[in-house]
């Protein structure tokens, strides 16, 4: 995973920072969160993000404190800065584009703006990534994660998955453990259980590729809270293995 990849978000408000860190995800950045200056700070100094993504309103002395003396700060000036704006006045936008912050979001912008706008940020420091991909993790065998397929004659098979995202699973099996149901390109696995660690969730599958004892399949019509769901396991798999 390219260093480029790795953002750091930081918002007092814990809602905002996991909808930040999923909209990232969806982009296959890498994110962290942190709730304080704090803990942003000691994460800056380290070099190892190159994009520091915060929320500001004009009230908020403390991040605009904050971002002052990180543009001043000689291990951290290198780091590019991109404000999440709550009710931005004429004076708090002076402000910020006086010590040196350039990209702004609204908050209420839309999530396309957010995305545009953070490719653009990251094609600006050569990080170049394939838009249709998501944050994608292995699954050690020895974790036994299973995808219990729903047959048609109405009882349920496993099958091991190799990897997850955001977009689906990676399912995977040995000449000793064939699937009981052929895996056919353009099928939808109806109400399939995934079954990793402390994740259960119930998911609907489609299968986008076959090839030898390996099949990719997207997730379909998966709704919020299962997305949240799927989001949060990834997330702490990250943030636990320490990609880098």
């Amino acid at each position: 995973m390219s260093i480029g990849s790795k953002v750091l978000v930081y918002s007092q408000n814990a809602a905002t920072r996991e909808r930040l860190i999923r909209l990232l995800m969806y982009q296959r950045f890498v994110p962290k969160a942190v709730e304080s200056v704090s803990y942003a700070t000691l994460a800056l100094v380290s070099g190892e993000f190159p994009i520091f993504l915060c929320t500001y309103d004009p009230e908020d002395e403390e991040t605009i404190q904050f971002l002052d003396f990180m543009r001043k700060d000689g291990q951290m000036r290198s780091v590019i800065p991109v404000l999440v704006l709550s009710k931005p006045t004429r004076d708090s936008l002076a402000n910020l584009v006086r010590i040196g912050c350039a990209n702004f979001i609204l908050h209420d912008a839309g999530q396309q703006v957010f995305f545009d706008k953070m490719e653009q940020i990251a094609a600006s420091i050569g990080d170049i990534r394939d838009k249709r991909q998501f944050v994608r993790v292995e699954i050690p065998e020895y974790e036994n994660a299973q995808l219990l397929v729903t047959a048609r004659n109405g009882n349920k098979y496993p099958v091991r998955v190799g990897n997850v995202s955001m977009g689906g699973l990676q399912l995977t099996w040995t000449a000793d453990k064939m699937p009981v149901q052929r895996m056919v390109v353009g099928d939808v696995l109806m109400n399939c259980l995934l079954v990793i660690k402390s994740l259960d969730l119930y998911a609907d599958l489609k299968i986008i590729s076959v090839f030898n004892y390996k099949a990719g399949t997207q997730f379909v019509g998966l709704n919020e809270d299962r997305q949240a769901q799927l989001c949060n396991f990834i997330y702490e798999r990250l943030l636990a293995e320490k990609i880098s």
